[in-house]
């Protein structure tokens, strides 16, 4: 795999930084250039090293057992850990990626000293409870208070959903503004190196770093929210956790992987009250929602989120939500969309006998009414699920058609290139 020399190219009122990514073997659905698409306003951010579109192409070499060679420059820190991470994943990943041998036509560190500190932003739980905690009245350290986060299209909101994700970003950038963090927009088709070749929650870390990255010449600090407590990653299997992401730190970046040490609930408790919190939560993956309450109230994220809110009496405060909780029998709506491989049980029901012990009946009969529809989803036969496809049901919003690719953007690429040679 050749990872080539990152450009740039102007469109409109955006500026896109790209790299062509070479691979030794063809393969069919893999793009040709991997992208970043920024406002004009921002582009002084913009870095010119590889480091952002080595980390998420490290992936694919990995996955597809190829030698990598990078023509741009990358960051001695970076090449220098990337022994390491890949021994790491491999460990975790064994069948999905190999380690393989990298080259590199220059290691040289980014000739900047940024001074922002920057966090995804989701409009989640986590993100939320990364912004809180870095606060300046909860973070006595001035050096890591967040002054930017950054709201990706093309990770969490698929393609299609663009008009959605701009009338979002418009709501966030306005709520943060009210805590002195401004709300960067990204565009990107990172996530295409992974889909549908692995499993997206296994390796959405390198995505998230790879675009922290591209901003180089902006932020001296990076935190990853973590999705995964202590507990979980004992026995889940993801890229992103307080081992492997800092391992992907630059000599001008430094990575931090927060969270960990708080379960899902301890970060519903603890920004609970917080009001920017309350009307602008955004829980809901499937995007299958108003944009008025931005949750839908029916997927197993929002349902397990809504349990301890419920549970502490904040129920009421959480417009985002389309149809809350109003009684313990809505604890029910649990089990129609349980995963008991989640692994989120051990942590609610203890937290709900706490808050709201009399909730636990009702959560026990989800519980095993959903691991019953679990399990009989599983024994459901392949050809029946795909001839169920045509009526929408099993159909992964993942695995469709661009999914994560703007094809206008790589079309652009293509033809502008083109048309210089």
């Amino acid at each position: 795999m050749i990872i080539h020399q990152p450009e740039l190219l102007k469109r409109d009122d955006h500026t896109i930084v790209y790299s062509k990514i070479e691979l030794l073997k063809p393969r069919e659905n893999f793009p040709d250039y991997l992208w970043y698409r920024i406002p004009d306003r921002f582009a002084d951010h913009i870095s010119l090293q590889s480091d952002p579109f080595l980390i998420p192409g490290l992936l694919a070499g990995m996955h597809f057992q190829e030698d990598i060679e990078v023509r741009g420059t990358v960051s001695p820190r970076l090449a220098y850990h990337l022994s390491e991470y890949q021994y790491l994943l491999h460990l975790r990943m064994p069948n999905a990626v190999t380690p393989v041998d990298i080259k590199y036509a220059h290691l040289k560190p980014l000739q900047a000293k940024p001074t922002a500190v920057g966090s995804t932003f989701s409009g989640g739980v986590d993100s939320f409870f990364t912004l809180w905690k870095h606060l300046p009245q909860n973070q006595p350290i001035p050096d890591y208070h967040i002054t930017h986060a950054l709201f990706i299209l093309g990770f969490d909101i698929l393609n299609k959903d663009k008009d959605r994700y701009q009338i979002l970003f418009s709501r966030y950038q306005n709520a943060l503004k009210q805590i002195n963090v401004e709300l960067l927009p990204l565009e990107t088709n990172l996530v295409s190196v992974i889909i549908p070749r692995m499993k997206f929650p296994y390796f959405y870390g390198p995505v998230l770093i790879g675009a922290a990255h591209v901003f180089g010449n902006l932020f001296k600090h990076f935190f990853i929210s973590s999705s995964s407590d202590y507990w979980q990653i004992k026995s889940w299997t993801s890229s992103s956790d307080p081992t492997s992401d800092p391992l992907l730190s630059a000599d001008t970046l430094n990575i931090i992987h927060f969270g960990a040490r708080y379960r899902r609930v301890e970060k519903i408790e603890e920004i609970s009250d917080w009001e920017l919190v309350q009307k602008h939560l955004r829980v809901c993956f499937p995007n299958d929602f108003a944009i008025e309450t931005l949750n839908c109230s029916r997927c197993e994220k929002c349902v397990r989120t809504m349990i301890p809110i419920y549970a502490l009496g904040k129920m009421k405060n959480y417009p985002t939500f389309e149809k809350p909780f109003t009684s313990n029998l809505d604890g029910l709506r649990w089990a129609r969309k349980f995963d008991h491989s989640k692994g989120y049980v051990k942590e609610i029901v203890p937290f709900v006998r706490k808050h709201k012990p009399n909730l636990i009946p009702w959560l026990r009969m989800a519980v095993l009414a959903g691991y019953l529809r679990y399990c009989s989803l599983k024994l459901i036969p392949g050809f029946l699920r795909k001839w169920l496809q045509r009526f929408g049901y099993f159909v992964d919003p993942l695995a469709q058609k661009n999914a994560f690719e703007n094809p206008s953007i790589s079309e652009f690429i293509r033809s502008t290139i083109a048309s210089v040679r």
